[in-house]
């Protein structure tokens, strides 16, 4: 039942609960570690799997949000570049709305 090379067909059997495992050896080849996510899309009356790339998405306290955004800060010579390249006097601040 194992599929040992590909292009070969392999049967599988879909379980009461509309689940298949897919054979040790392409898992193995297309390196899918437990976990992996893939997309599946129906083509032409086929099923086709692809591999996802999934992207980690952090979470971030308060606290952490704020060490990055001063982390972030300019440094008063760029600051004073930066004003001048957009046409800005130097040390004034505009003022924030308040809304």
């Amino acid at each position: 039942m194992a599929s040992r090379a590909p292009g070969t067909t392999t049967t599988l059997i879909v379980s009461p609960r509309g689940q298949i495992t897919l054979p040790k050896p392409v898992r193995a080849r297309l390196r899918l570690a437990p976990g992996s996510v893939l997309l599946l899309r129906e083509k032409a009356g086929k099923i086709v799997l692809d591999p996802a790339a999934v992207t980690p998405v952090s979470h971030y306290a308060d606290e952490e949000i704020e060490r990055l955004v001063g982390a972030d800060r300019v440094s008063p010579r760029e600051r004073t570049a930066l004003r001048r390249r957009w046409g800005l006097k130097a040390g004034v601040r505009r003022r924030r709305s308040r809304g």
